[in-house]
């Protein structure tokens, strides 16, 4: 499950805060730019989580298809759920992804006592803001749901979903922190093998709740929350026994709690490292979700069937997105890993490379798209008026993928070298400016409708992809301090 332990012996105390012995870079990687644009470096670290992405989008995929043939409304009140849980989770996605920047940094220069402090500040402030922001959310759901301005029987079945995933928030929130450390250490196949656990505990649950089984009738779209609770709770759980159970590499006995208790005291140093990084991530992560709150908006205009049929598209497109996902961890990983060695060169070919890759793997997937709309919204979705309503947007999904894998892919090494204050740039003015401009221009100010929605969408990926490729072929992000 996890990468081989490192050619160096562990520290006899591993609480003690001592330096350890230089430690290698992830498995597959190496400290030359021949090696690095070697596809086995990128592939080491990518194809775990491919894997990993695919069993969340068959986790996605399934429960969609579960209320999906209950009809549009369950369907539209699982996705409105799911665009409220993830405005509320952005500022931890920002500090995972400080997390995994730093602890990367730390892994190629070589200082386990740093990798561990990183991954117990992040854990130990994570967690407690995630239990305010999880109380705050429970209490306001009905407001949040509101935002998005659902017919009211959306709204009735979307509330209590919102305030089961707020309640599991900080155990939501151990889990993300734990893979975004394993991952800046080089380890992607035990998040892997955690969430195979993890989803395949959530769809059982989620389909004996919504259909029943034996005697027990099924509670229809309320069973979703019942399959989080169970698929969340797993996570969590391995994630942090993961941590706790490592005995050789960088984050050995780091997370040990009752052999260095003071290990676990507020760092502001360290806290401060992590909020320079990961506040900006958050800060887009957090503008781009808002963004798509006032997308989904747009879309809820033009009915529950237009609505219903923007959640089928974006699970079809995640499956697309897969290999993006995947090589920008790889991305992330490395350039972070190579810039804490001291070689800037091995850390622009690996993030080449993998951009390469996920172009050509989102590129044949966009064919697919542009060439069979109707037949891939029929997978979701039996209801003809969903699938009407979807085929432009599919096919406008198909045209932006070549450039949505160098967004993808580009953004990820930018935030492994720790220059988050770019991608929130970039990520925020395109969200804002071309993809709800546009929206707005033509769909509906021009009276294009779903059409002009969807070509908004289109636009902003092509424009954050350019801007990623200029961007990371200028170079600055080589001087970035973290």
């Amino acid at each position: 499950m996890a990468l081989p332990a490192p050619a160096v012996a562990a520290p006899t105390d591993p609480g003690r805060d001592t330096p350890t012995p230089a430690l290698p870079l992830a498995a597959g990687s190496a400290a030359t730019p021949r090696a690095a644009a070697n596809p086995r470096g990128v592939l080491a670290l990518a194809w775990p989580s491919l894997v990993e992405n695919l069993l969340l989008m068959m986790l996605n995929t399934g429960s969609l298809m579960m209320v999906g043939h209950l009809g549009a409304r369950p369907m539209a009140s699982v996705g409105a759920a799911g665009q409220i849980s993830n405005v509320i989770i952005i500022v931890f996605s920002g500090i995972a992804a400080g997390t995994t920047a730093l602890v990367a940094r730390a892994v190629g220069a070589g200082n386990g006592v740093e990798a561990r402090a990183i991954a117990r500040q992040s854990l130990l402030v994570g967690v407690a803001i995630a239990g305010v922001c999880g109380l705050l959310g429970f209490t306001f759901a009905q407001s949040l749901v509101g935002i998005l301005g659902v017919a009211p029987e959306v709204t009735t079945d979307a509330v209590p979903l919102v305030r089961v995933a707020c309640l599991l928030l900080p155990i939501l929130v151990s889990g993300i922190l734990a893979g975004a450390t394993l991952r800046g250490a080089g380890d992607t196949r035990t998040p892997m093998w955690n969430s195979a656990v993890a989803n395949l505990v959530n769809l059982s649950v989620a389909y004996v709740a919504i259909y029943g089984l034996g005697s027990f009738a099924g509670i229809g779209v309320d069973g979703v929350a019942a399959g989080w609770i169970a698929g969340q709770g797993v996570a969590g759980f391995l994630g942090l026994r993961a941590l706790a159970r490592q005995r050789h590499g960088p984050l050995a006995g780091g997370l040990d709690p009752m052999r260095r208790l003071n290990g676990w005291r507020i760092d502001l140093p360290v806290l401060r490292r992590i909020a320079a990084v990961g506040g900006p991530a958050a800060g887009e992560y957090a503008s781009i979700q808002v963004g798509m709150i006032f997308f989904s908006i747009m879309v809820v205009r033009m009915g529950t069937a237009a609505f219903a049929s923007q959640q089928a598209i974006f699970t079809a497109a995640n499956v697309s997105m897969l290999p993006g996902l995947a090589f920008s961890v790889a991305a992330t990983t490395l350039v972070g890993q190579h810039l804490g060695a001291g070689d800037p060169a091995s850390a622009r070919a690996a993030g080449w490379r993998s951009m390469w890759a996920a172009t050509a793997w989102m590129t044949i997937a966009g064919i697919g798209f542009i060439t069979y709309p109707e037949p891939l919204l029929g997978v979701f979705t039996s209801d003809p008026d969903v699938i009407a309503a979807g085929a432009t947007g599919i096919r406008m999904v198909g045209f932006g993928q070549p450039l949505q894998a160098a967004a993808f892919v580009l953004s990820g090494a930018l935030r492994g070298a720790g220059d988050t204050r770019t991608t929130l740039v970039v990520g925020s003015l395109s969200m804002w400016i071309v993809r709800l401009g546009l929206a707005w221009t033509f769909g509906i100010g021009l009276g294009w409708g779903v059409a002009g929605i969807w070509l908004g969408w289109c636009a902003d990926w092509c424009v954050r992809g350019a801007s990623y490729i200029y961007a990371f072929h200028r170079g600055a992000w080589q001087k970035v301090r973290v």
